[in-house]
């Protein structure tokens, strides 16, 4: 079984099926537009997480988890009213 990218959070259940396939589209092309491994970005974007020291390839992979973080959660929520959201991207996987 392959892993997959998500989205997670107290209000993903909000989201329509469309709106949640829209974010997690626009978040792929972020990472395919930087030429780089979704999977790679969330595991240094879990190394920080865990506070753990990164190198500098991690810092920019991390960088790019957070833009196609933004990304999705600002596809999946165009034109909600409420912007206090907890909708982020996540692995699913193995």
């Amino acid at each position: 079984m392959k892993a997959t990218i998500t989205l997670v959070g107290d209000h993903a259940h909000v989201a329509t099926e469309n709106e949640i396939s829209s974010g997690i589209t626009a978040a792929l092309s972020v990472f395919s537009e930087h030429n780089v491994d979704p999977l790679e970005c969330a595991a240094a974007n879990d190394k920080l997480e865990r506070d753990e020291l990164l190198s500098r390839e991690e810092a920019l992979l991390c960088a790019i988890w957070n833009m196609a973080d933004d990304k999705a959660f600002r596809t999946v929520t165009l034109g909600w009213l409420f912007r206090a959201i907890d909708i982020r991207l996540a692995v699913a996987g193995p």
